[in-house]
């Protein structure tokens, strides 16, 4: 029998913090009370359970505070002095900006899986000096350590990578890398969504060996799939049509060949997109398939630090030989 493949689920958890500079964006995408996303949450967490996948919650630092409670400025302040607007973005008053309720319910679940760095204030990597991106990775480990957690792995928000010495040097041992076809829809609007409709590219697996170990020390996981477009009127034509889950045959074939060559799949998505029941019929049918390769043992459900510790372990063995 061939040696099983490995397939990883990392949700981006940053409520509205994500569209931080975003006003419009911000506004027209969440509900006022942040109700929604943790149902949506809870709803992910249930099939998580269901199924018996484990997944790596990026959670973007912010969301470890209690409501009201002042967040330590540091280099943050002379940032959003000169950006007043982003002020609202980083008020804990908001439900949207706090959740120490949401790292509860995914501590409190029975299912295994991790919870990973997704920045501080969400602040994309490339646009910070080097005194900046410390911030951000020693206040989210203060806030982490609340909970006991000390966080080895990174997902850059917006996928936007920098910095990898200082993140490797704080501890962390692994990253969702970019995903390896670049996203269409960054180029051309809908062509990706017709590739995943009529696939034209195969979905992206990845050999899991010591060539995932970059110059920085980090492993590498790169994404082979958003769940979702980012073009919201996409989804909602898709959905009104019920082609909403024909990018479903070219996920499922991706999984079939990372069963086959023993590869790795990681699929990636926020949890305010599983808001609607469309969207969750998606993600269960996606984890319904992974968990029948399971059952199988084609396949083990992994987190991006379970999968990164393998490669480095096999790595030290073959270095020691």
């Amino acid at each position: 029998m061939s040696t099983p493949g490995y397939f990883i689920l990392s949700l981006d958890t940053e409520l509205s913090m994500g569209f931080f500079d975003m006003d419009n964006e911000r506004h027209a995408r969440f509900s006022p009370d942040g109700q929604e996303e943790r149902q949506a949450i809870r709803s992910v967490l249930s099939l998580c359970e269901k199924y018996d996948i484990s997944a790596t919650w990026a959670i973007t630092g912010f969301i470890f505070h209690q409501q009201n409670e002042t967040p330590r400025r540091g280099p943050l302040e002379n940032w959003q002095r000169a950006i007043k607007r982003h002020s609202a973005a980083f008020d804990t008053s908001s439900p949207l900006c706090y959740g120490v309720d949401i790292v509860q319910a995914i501590l409190d679940s029975p299912q295994a899986k991790e919870i990973g760095f997704h920045g501080y204030t969400h602040r994309p990597f490339p646009t910070l000096d080097a005194a900046e991106a410390q911030f951000e990775l020693e206040e989210w480990k203060r806030l982490a350590a609340r909970h006991q957690l000390t966080g080895t792995s990174v997902v850059f928000p917006r996928n936007a990578i920098a910095h990898l010495d200082q993140v490797k040097d704080s501890g962390f041992l692994c990253y969702r890398g970019h995903d390896r076809i670049p996203r269409p829809s960054e180029i051309f609007p809908f062509l990706e969504v017709l590739d995943h409709l009529f696939p034209i590219s195969k979905l992206p697996v990845y050999d899991v060996n010591a060539s995932a170990i970059d110059s920085s020390g980090l492993v590498n996981l790169p994404g082979s799939q958003h769940l979702f477009y980012d073009d919201l009127s996409a989804e909602n034509i898709l959905t009104v049509l019920n082609l909403h889950k024909r990018r479903l045959n070219r996920i499922f074939k991706g999984i079939e060949t990372a069963a086959a060559e023993g590869k790795m799949v990681h699929l990636w998505a926020h949890p305010w997109e599983f808001r609607s029941a469309a969207a969750l019929e998606i993600l269960e049918d996606v984890l319904s398939f992974v968990a029948q390769k399971i059952a199988q043992g084609r396949i083990h459900s992994v987190t991006m630090t379970e999968i990164a510790k393998s490669i480095l372990d096999f790595s030290r063995g073959e270095a020691g030989k």
